[in-house]
């Protein structure tokens, strides 16, 4: 009933409303403190003098559980006339909709340094699209960009051109990218289980920054955690993603995310029906979220729900790990996760619940959460 509700009220709620009622109804002001924040938009004040724009970001802290601004901060003429494509380490990945240049900032602290990296080849889909950077260096740090497909792009700052790499497995076409500082090396995570292929894809000209498949879990293995479920065929009633997370610790996980839809009378709307393509009235919601210890050997292994006082973002970006220790206000043993058209809301692994963060509709695009370096 409370799903229905939800898909209802967003069918009634304002195409203006771009962003999200919370308990307080006015914005608060972000402090200077180090916090990580969920990207929810921001809103042009201003012009600037050297042809940019002056914008208020608006943020979800979840510290304080509430949504703030982060006022009159400059964007020059050439990131404003870009688009988002990622974030990583402290940096967001843009790319120029004319020449397809490519950009690091930090939007939220402009006086660090901009990197501009040459123009990148699109692939078909570009609305899939993931970006991982292997350090927050920026004079020492490698992009990896994968597009859905068959091609991973690698560039060094510096560099005149993408190094493209060719990954002919179907498995990996709808794979994330992320760096291990522990490996200090490029994952990828394989779409299928059962894959038997080679996992080596790094490049044959002297690139000096490995890539590599890690193996996914069988369908299967969810079966036991999941009482609810009869048997593996019904699995097909959700989107399981699988991403690789580490902690600053080196302590790695294997996060698996289930999403589900419905249409507006509660019906199940399972995915890769062809009767639910291109319908715009489905509503998302996370049906469970599950971590796995990765096991150093053979990148797979048991499913946990205590991970101490860490706390996981889950986003459509590279995920990351935080302290709640470091961080008061945040839930320890707990992951943070926001998706297009499904909202936001954190997922208490002990008791295995699932609590949004707003029951209001989601703002448009991609979700990013932004780690504390963004600050």
């Amino acid at each position: 009933m409370s799903q229905l509700l939800l898909c209802r009220i967003s069918k009634l709620s304002s195409a203006r409303n771009h962003f999200l009622c919370f308990r307080r109804s006015k914005f608060s002001t972000a402090t200077a403190a180090a916090t990580p924040y969920l990207l929810l938009g921001d809103d042009v004040v201003g012009i600037s003098p050297c042809g940019g724009k002056v914008v208020n970001f608006n943020l979800y802290d979840p510290r304080r559980q509430e949504q703030v601004k982060i006022e009159n901060k400059i964007l020059s003429k050439e990131v404003y006339k870009s688009r988002r494509i990622g974030s990583s380490r402290g940096w967001l990945a843009l790319v120029n909709k004319k020449d397809l240049t490519v950009r690091l900032t930090n939007i939220l602290n402009p006086s660090k340094k901009i990197i501009s990296l040459p123009p990148i080849t699109r692939d078909k889909y570009e609305h899939h699209v993931n970006v991982s950077v292997s350090s927050s260096n920026e004079e020492d740090c490698v992009v990896a960009v994968k597009f859905y497909g068959s091609r991973v792009s690698l560039c060094r700052t510096g560099d005149s051109e993408w190094t493209r790499i060719n990954v002919p497995c179907p498995s990996f076409h709808s794979s994330t990218v992320i760096y291990s500082e522990r490996d200090r090396r490029f994952y990828l995570n394989n779409c299928n289980p059962d894959y038997t292929g080679p996992t080596d894809f790094t490049p044959k000209t002297g690139f000096p920054t490995p890539v590599s498949g890690y193996k996914r879990f069988l369908f299967s293995n969810f079966l036991d955690e999941l009482p609810e479920l009869k048997n593996e065929m019904r699995l097909s009633r959700f989107r399981i993603q699988q991403q690789l997370v580490e902690s600053a610790s080196g302590q790695s996980f294997i996060v698996a995310w289930f999403v589900e839809r419905f249409t507006d009378k509660g019906e199940v709307a399972t995915w890769g029906d062809a009767r639910y393509i291109n319908r715009k009235d489905l509503c998302r919601k996370t049906h469970k979220i599950m971590v796995f210890r990765q096991d150093e050997e053979q990148g797979i292994g048991p499913y946990t729900d205590d991970i101490g006082d860490l706390c996981i973002f889950l986003g459509e970006n590279e995920s990351f790990c935080l302290s709640a220790k470091d961080f008061p206000g945040l839930n320890p043993n707990s992951v943070y996760f926001a998706g297009h058209s499904s909202g936001f809301g954190i997922c208490d692994l002990a008791s295995r619940t699932i609590r949004y963060l707003s029951d209001s509709t989601p703002p448009p695009g991609r979700m990013f959460w932004l780690p504390p370096t963004m600050c």
